[in-house]
């Protein structure tokens, strides 16, 4: 009988641990949610360049552009960076669909193009090695036209 009182003591400590950490956990998303939300009205730490000529922030780019991307720092001259393509199926209820070019020194954005559709979003952020490293800006974002 002391063995099970003991197991029951050490089950009700345990849920009563995991459930106060679950709700610090739901706290703190909230409170991360509430951070990228005030990101989108950050600036870009980057700047895209379509061979060479300046890509501004939420500027068009037409689905038949061809030329290299490249990515500028903000104190650094050319930088290695991702863009990410953010897509859809077409579908409604469907889930956003996110391409992925990590660790890219310039790219042709053919290749990036291929995949979208007028509307979709392109986004360019600086590659880091170390979070700790990491800008608080906002990626550099382009609207397929």
């Amino acid at each position: 009988m002391r063995a099970f009182r003991f197991i029951l003591m050490v089950l009700i400590l345990t849920l009563t641990t995991v459930s106060q950490s679950w709700a610090y956990s739901q706290n703190s998303i909230l409170k991360v949610d509430d951070n990228l939300e005030n990101t989108s009205k950050l600036l870009p730490c980057v700047k895209a360049l379509l061979n060479e000529i300046p890509l501004p922030s939420g500027s068009h780019l037409g689905k038949d552009s061809q030329g290299t991307l490249t990515v500028e720092g903000e104190k650094e001259g050319r930088i290695f960076f991702n863009v990410i393509l953010k897509t859809t199926t077409g579908k409604i209820g469907d889930p956003p669909i996110y391409l992925r070019f990590v660790k890219v020194e310039q790219i042709d954005i053919e290749k990036v193009l291929e995949y979208a559709k007028s509307g979709d979003k392109i986004y360019i952020e600086q590659y880091i090695t170390n979070a700790s490293q990491r800008k608080i800006c906002a990626p550099s974002s382009l609207t397929v036209t």
